[in-house]
């Protein structure tokens, strides 16, 4: 059995579709860090049904889809398919007919997962079976990885042994013999479990029989309660039965009285009907009889006002007579009429002047409504423009008391940074008074110092030439000896102790 060909479709770094052909004469893949030669690797042991994600190089089986890059984006799946043919040997099993296999697995982001042979759907036993007894497969000496030749040597006779077993093809037969024990055991624990539920069955078998003749009894007592039933029921139905024909016989004694009644019914409305024909004539002519008589009162009323018209003429011409009379009074007046009539027509022309000012000022009034229609609309323009200013002023008042803030910080930032300054500088300054005083000091201790201080000393000659840190721990220790000293003098019994 020989590796012919890989196929990679977003595993890892293999983004687009790539083919490896394993043709006589190539011995290896070769190429420089991180193009991608352990993935290769990777993906030969995980089409073999590798479920270890560590042995992957990786925390989630997710990790090795092609997880896309800045200018690449992300695959949903991962597929890599592996072209074995068989050159001397064929292939074990149901395959031996077979001169080439081709084995693929998927998986998606969704965390599913296929497995083919053959582009045959199968199960992840089925690929692990092929492979068994071969000397190939995910965790077997075929693959062996960086650092891994050392594990093989330094490995335990239990792991050495798999190896061996692998080799010599018997792990094929030892899984199958685990699957049979796991199930016998299995077998074995659902025996004991059988066993615990026939013991209780039989505690309760006691309980169950004597439940069952109670039912068996319930059944009986069912039954006679049902044919009584049955009987009651019969009964009840005769009697409804009897009485159902006594009814009938009841409605059909009603409905011939009902047809007698209706009989009488229709001689009575017909009689009543030749009564209605009687009085509609004497209404006939009580009505002839009412119009000769309103035909007789309007004659006498026409006679009555002829007689009241003769009256009337008579009083206008004595009306008349009387105003005769009058007009010679009348003609006395006219004079003061033609006055009269002279003043009106004054006051019509006065009145029509009167008139054409109202029209007049009429005119102006709408020429001044029209000015005010204007005014209302520039001063709705000029409201808008108002307010718009103002939401501007508004806009830039905030802007200004932002800009005041941020000054005002800028302000009290440069006040602190100077301060800060200030005291650097402080610092600065008793830093150098303290190493003014230590190189005087040190003088000093240089020119009384015994041979045991050489030591400290050097220190010293270290924190003055080195950093400001140095310095103070120099400082520290120089503080430190005369404490010492002063304590050994205070306690001299406790130093010949």
């Amino acid at each position: 059995m020989r590796l012919r060909k890989l196929e990679i479709t977003g595993f890892k770094s293999f983004r687009e579709k790539v083919v490896v052909d394993f043709s006589p004469g190539i011995s290896g893949i070769v190429g420089p860090n991180g193009c991608g030669k352990s993935n290769i690797a990777d993906a030969i042991r995980w089409v073999m049904g590798e479920q270890r994600v560590r042995t992957l190089r990786g925390k989630r089986m997710e990790d090795v889809i092609f997880n896309g890059s800045e200018e690449v984006a992300p695959v949903g799946m991962a597929e890599v398919s592996m072209m074995l043919a068989a050159d001397e040997q064929k292939f074990q099993g149901n395959y031996a007919e077979c001169s080439e296999v081709m084995i693929t697995r998927r998986l998606f982001r969704e965390g599913e997962s296929e497995y083919t042979i053959n582009k045959i759907p199968c199960r992840l036993l089925d690929v692990r079976e092929f492979f068994m007894g071969t000397g190939v497969g995910a965790r077997t000496y075929s693959l062996v990885e960086q650092n891994s030749v050392a594990a093989l040597v330094e490995a335990k006779p239990e792991e050495r042994r798999q190896f061996i077993e692998e080799a010599a093809g018997i792990s094929k037969y030892k899984s199958r013999k685990e699957s049979a024990i796991r199930k016998m055991e299995a077998t074995r624990e659902n025996l004991v479990r059988l066993n615990d539920i026939i013991r209780e069955v039989r505690t309760q078998l006691n309980a169950i029989s004597r439940q069952a003749k109670k039912a068996e009894q319930f059944k009986i007592l069912k039954k006679a309660v049902k044919e009584a039933e049955l009987a009651v029921s019969l009964q009840a139905y005769a009697e409804l039965s009897n009485r159902r024909n006594s009814l009938d016989d009841a409605r059909n004694s009603l409905k011939i009285g009902d047809m007698d009644v209706r009989t009488r019914m229709q001689g009575i409305e017909a009689a009543l009907e030749e009564l209605k024909a009687e009085v509609m004539e004497n209404e006939n002519l009580i009505s002839a009889h009412q119009e000769k008589l309103y035909s007789t009162k309007n004659a006498i009323n026409i006679k009555e006002q002829g007689i009241e018209f003769a009256r009337r003429k008579i009083d206008d011409l004595a009306a008349r007579r009387q105003r005769g009379i009058a007009e010679s009074e009348a003609l006395r007046k006219r004079e003061e009429i033609a006055a009269l009539r002279a003043a009106a027509a004054e006051a019509d022309g006065t009145i029509g002047g009167l008139r054409k000012g109202v029209a007049d000022h009429e005119q102006d009034l709408e020429e001044l409504r029209k000015m005010n229609r204007t005014c209302r609309q520039e001063l709705e323009e000029k409201k808008i423009q108002y307010i718009d200013i103002v939401t501007e002023k508004a806009k830039l008042k905030n802007a200004v008391t932002s800009l005041t803030r941020m000054i005002e910080d800028l302000g009290k930032r440069k006040e602190r940074e100077n301060r800060e300054i200030e005291e650097n500088e402080k610092r600065a300054a008793a830093l150098r008074c303290t190493l003014e005083r230590l190189r005087t000091g040190l003088a000093a201790d240089e020119g009384r110092s015994p041979t045991s201080w050489k030591g400290p000393g050097r220190s010293w000659r270290r924190a003055i030439n080195g950093s400001p840190n140095s310095a103070r721990r120099a400082a520290g220790r120089r503080r430190a000896w005369p404490r010492s000293r002063s304590l050994r003098r205070a306690m001299p019994g406790a130093t010949r102790g």
